[in-house]
């Protein structure tokens, strides 16, 4: 399982207001959708606001690159025209460095 960050973001579109984006599960539902074969979403965790969603994806593939491909994979799919964000950005989609080097936690000072 291989921790994955994604940031999505509204287009910046002055003529027209922001469509208020989805619930945080029709995200992960979307994400999931847009996975390709090998690749599932173990656990999410994703922060919905007015006009970016934020979240992380603990994606089971079979390693880390193909982990962070598989969910790359997926937002440009949930932000194409059939997904739950039509036209969103992906402005960051890869995985958590601290996460993966197993430095998530700092140590206890003396």
């Amino acid at each position: 399982m291989h921790a994955i960050r994604f940031h999505l973001r509204a287009p910046d579109r002055p003529d027209r207001p922001v469509p208020h984006p989805p619930s945080p599960e029709a995200v992960r539902d979307g994400l999931a959708r847009g996975l390709p074969a090998g690749a599932r979403i173990e656990h999410a965790r994703i922060l919905v606001g007015p006009d970016a969603v934020d979240g992380i994806a603990f994606v089971l593939a079979d390693g880390l690159l193909a982990a962070e491909a598989a969910l790359t994979v997926a937002c440009a799919a949930a932000t194409g025209p059939t997904g739950p964000l039509p036209g969103w950005l992906v402005p960051h989609c890869a995985l958590d460095t601290l996460l993966a080097l197993g430095l998530h936690e700092l140590p206890a000072c003396p």
